[in-house]
């Protein structure tokens, strides 16, 4: 799953300056995966926001604190942070903010089964990445409907949202949203049972993230790894995958995700503490 996490805007002065150096520095802990590190810091940047009444950047705060619940499974807090940020974006008039706050609430209505809340939720972005010059948000949103899609095992769609996403990532040299659609085209061949079609995709795409130091792209690609492993038989690459994908797990504090790997691996013969 994807997460929109916003990067710093211009500097101004006094608490203002220090909420940007804050929340600048807390992007840069959830590239990297170290979570409670970036938690810390847009907690403090909002802080310093809400004293000056600085509303975007309130927002800005409040979505990344939601991306931070996300990837913890705290489904509830995400959706508290994410809907008083949703507020502040419309307020604001900001259809950037608007794209990237719906794409982490429908990510969150996507996680827990609510598929009609989350296929609803993403239009309504994507109307709101129309407005805009094509970019990220517009890939980020292309890629949660073909997420919406595949939930419903529709492939054709699926595979039709990720293709126009790779796309505009070739037009913009996005190396990373490149690795992104990869992984997704991978994904939905494996769910479509074409497992050596696949694995080319799934290797490009662990390949490019390792480099560019992605911790969540790395942990969907040694998932959807694991996963083509478990449905050949290959109890050997399996096991080699999905002990990679429970250290990466555990190292970034996701305790839901590392139980569940453990559990489906306890039932495929190869139990892990």
């Amino acid at each position: 799953m994807l997460w929109g996490c916003a990067a710093a805007q211009a500097p101004g002065v006094g608490l203002r300056t220090e909420a940007v150096n804050l929340n600048d520095a807390g992007y840069h802990y959830y590239l990297q995966g170290r979570w409670s590190l970036a938690q810390g810091k847009f907690a403090q940047a909002l802080a310093y926001n809400r004293l000056i009444d600085h509303r975007a950047g309130i927002a800005a705060n409040l979505n990344n604190l939601g991306a931070i619940a996300l990837g913890q499974g705290e489904w509830g807090e995400a959706e508290t942070y994410l809907k008083e940020a949703l507020r502040i974006n419309r307020d604001q008039g900001d259809p950037a903010g608007i794209c990237e706050t719906l794409n982490n609430l429908g990510a969150a209505y996507l996680a827990q089964g609510r598929l009609g809340e989350a296929q609803e939720t993403f239009q309504e972005a994507l109307g709101q990445a129309q407005s805009l010059p094509p970019g990220p948000l517009w890939a980020l949103t292309l890629t949660h409907l073909g997420d919406a899609a595949l939930s419903r095992q529709e492939y054709t769609q699926a595979w039709d949202y990720y293709s126009q996403a790779l796309e505009q990532d070739r037009s913009r040299k996005d190396r990373r949203g490149l690795a992104v659609r990869r992984e997704r085209l991978g994904r939905t061949l494996l769910e479509q049972g074409n497992y050596l079609a696949a694995l080319p995709y799934l290797h490009e795409a662990l390949w490019e993230f390792r480099q560019l130091e992605d911790t969540g792209g790395i942990v969907d690609a040694l998932n959807s790894l694991t996963r083509l492993a478990l449905a050949q038989g290959d109890k050997e690459g399996a096991r080699l995958y999905g002990e990679r994908l429970l250290k990466l797990y555990q190292a970034r504090g996701q305790d839901q995700e590392a139980e569940k790997l453990q559990a489906l691996l306890r039932a495929r013969g190869l139990p892990y503490k």
